[in-house]
């Protein structure tokens, strides 16, 4: 192997003296650095019998090999090594070498090592130099050019440099930044924010980040900074600036700021119409649980939202199945609509309302919820049955009216020629037995008073179908009921009922229209009698009970005869339904009766078991209303 130094000044010429292993090992060391200490190894003695070293001395390319110390003499070198520890080694050497020329011993070896170890640490200081020399260079160029807003200042807040895109961002040039602060750049205290974040990231030594506003020439720059100390030797000499533009992030974070705003009172707003609505108002999720529940909701229904919020929307329906299809069909289509839905109230009543179901889904289409929209129609259905029996009641009031006046003509010419048989009788009933004029006697009176009872109720049938208001008088409840129990009588004995009579004395005299309420009670009376006459195996019992509560009079009409089926309870108000058998029932009775409770502001409800018992409850006011609801025939129709 041959090695070519590098031309240049001299080298130290070396001569190793020593031997085996240790010879071999600083050889082999000084060798390869020999070009770095500046050193030539000329000679090369191993006082070993071994000679091991032959090869690596050859293979090094030594010019003077041996294993006798005469060699020193021959070709002096400018110092000797002597690598192992010889008796008498340093004294032998000395005797062939001229005085000038030093030897170091193996005690020297720590001085050796040290000469190698300082080369190698030369050595990688001239590289971490030349890296460091090569980081400066790219790092600067890097700045200067780089499509970042960078700057460099100095511990006094002084720019040292400020790099293309920074100056063109603030619309300077680098003669009016180099060597001034933030003071002479921008508007006095404009820059404070930048100053404080400097100054703190040079005492702290940490990497700062903030945002401000800087009043750069001809624009407001909304600016993102982010410091970095510089450090040498331990110490900070200045910062790094980093700036990135923000103005368009911060325009649109304003203006989302704003739409966010908007967004959330337009919520609001939606928020307080859909708590606040009268409509029935819940949302439920896509398995039909319900989510929320309006104050709307709460009124028609009863129920709180804690009551509901979690459970089946469909439990709040009469017929959950019905719900459910309805339900199912807005899932498939979006969108499901029906008119009457019937809702079952916390106090059991039913609320008709017509439903609107709305699925909505998230932004990846998936179901999210189901808005459920009800607007109760129950008022509406009631005004509207309200007119079909206002209609019908005007036609029969307008038969009722003709088919009266028919009958008072007949009526009329009956009671004549009644007058004219008893004229007779008191003319001319000489000439008959005493037990016939008698008879006849009685009959005219019986006749006189059935024609007067006729002409009553044909009376009654007019007063209740005419336009005008009735009349209204004082009114003792007791004499009133005992009355209408009297015009019954014959139905009495004809059904064998009994008629108990359990009156509250401390019911007050009150104000209504006697006519009416005779014509209510005698219906009540009636129906409770023919309920009795169609049960065979017990005694009939009809009872009539008053009683005064300090605000309305109630009026019971109780009889143990077939009952009412409960799907019928709810009809039997209906113009022209009836219970009873084809030909005996018109279904007139009762939808009178309610009209004219309604019309002197009171009211009529019913219970009933069927097969056992019926009661008919009528409530009255003491003082009627000043303005009591119209008549059928008054509305025009």
């Amino acid at each position: 192997m041959t090695t070519h130094h590098p031309q240049g000044k001299s080298r130290l010429s070396l001569a190793l003296v020593g031997a085996g292993e240790e010879l071999g090992n600083m050889l082999a060391s000084l060798h390869t650095r020999s070009a770095r200490l500046r050193i030539k190894i000329q000679t090369v003695i191993d006082i070993s019998p071994d000679n091991n070293i032959s090869d690596l001395v050859q293979e090094l390319a030594i010019p003077q090999f041996g294993t006798n110390l005469e060699a020193l003499a021959t070709n002096p070198p400018g110092l000797v090594i002597l690598s192992s520890d010889i008796p008498g080694g340093m004294a032998a050497i000395r005797q062939h070498l001229p005085v000038e020329v030093p030897v170091l011993g193996p005690e020297q070896a720590d001085l050796v090592q040290g000469m190698v170890a300082l080369a190698e640490e030369n050595r990688a200081l001239g590289v971490d130099s030349r890296h460091l020399k090569e980081t400066r260079r790219q790092l600067n160029l890097f700045v200067i050019t780089a499509p970042l807003a960078i700057y460099i200042k100095d511990t006094e807040s002084k720019y040292l440099l400020m790099n293309n895109h920074a100056l063109h961002l603030l619309g300077f040039k680098e003669e009016q930044v180099i060597g001034q602060t933030d003071l002479t750049l921008y508007p006095a205290g404009q820059s404070e924010w930048l100053h404080r974040l400097e100054q703190e990231a040079m005492r702290t030594g940490a990497t700062l980040c903030a945002t401000g506003t800087l009043q750069a020439p001809g624009q407001e720059l909304h600016a993102q900074v982010t410091i970095f100390p510089i450090t040498e030797n331990r110490r900070t000499v200045g910062v790094y600036g980093l700036m990135e533009d923000t103005t368009e992030l911060f325009e649109s974070e304003q203006k989302l700021h704003e739409v966010d705003e908007q967004l959330d009172e337009t919520q609001k707003y939606l928020r307080e119409i859909l708590a606040n609505s009268r409509d029935m108002i819940f949302l439920t999720d896509p398995q039909g649980n319900v989510l929320s529940f309006n104050n709307g909701a709460e009124l028609a229904l009863g129920y709180t939202p804690d009551e509901v919020i979690g459970r089946p929307a469909n439990r709040l329906c009469e017929n959950p199945e019905t719900f459910d299809a309805l339900f199912q069909k807005a899932s498939d289509e979006g969108h499901a609509a029906k008119y009457e839905a019937r809702f079952r109230a916390k106090d059991k009543h039913i609320a008709i309302s017509n439903i609107s179901l709305t699925l909505i889904n998230d932004p990846e289409g998936k179901p999210l919820e189901m808005v459920c929209l009800c607007r109760d129609i129950t008022q509406r259905l009631q005004l509207k049955n309200d007119l079909i029996r206002s209609e019908r009641l005007a036609a029969v009031g307008q038969m009722a009216s003709g088919v009266a006046h028919e009958i008072n003509n007949p009526l009329a010419v009956i009671d004549t020629i009644a007058g004219l048989v008893e004229e007779s009788l008191a003319e001319e009933g000489h000439l008959l037995n005493s037990g016939t004029q008698d008879i006849l006697a009685k009959a005219m009176q019986r006749l006189h008073y059935q024609v007067a009872r006729c002409t009553k109720i044909t009376h009654s049938l007019l007063g209740f179908v005419r336009k005008n208001q009735t009349g209204m008088m004082p009114i003792n409840l007791d004499d009133l009921l005992v009355e209408c129990i009297e015009l019954l009588g014959v139905e009495i004995k004809r059904s064998g009922a009994t008629v108990t009579q359990l009156f509250d004395p401390q019911v007050p005299i009150f104000r209504s229209d006697p006519m009416l309420l005779q014509q209510v009670f005698v219906n009540l009376l009636k129906n409770a009698l023919d309920a009795t006459e169609e049960v065979m195996d017990r005694k009939n019992l009809v009872t009539v009970v008053t009683h005064w509560d300090n605000e309305r009079i109630i009026i019971s009409v109780e009889d143990n005869g077939t009952g009412i089926e409960p799907e019928e309870q709810g009809r039997i108000f209906d113009l022209f339904h009836t219970t009873k058998p084809t030909g005996k029932g018109t279904g007139l009775g009762l939808s009178i009766v309610h009209d004219i409770l309604i019309r002197l502001g009171g009211n009529i409800r019913v219970a009933s078991v069927p097969g056992k018992w019926s009661r008919f409850l009528v409530e009255l006011p003491v003082v009627p209303p000043e303005n009591l609801q119209p008549d059928p025939m008054s509305l025009g129709l």
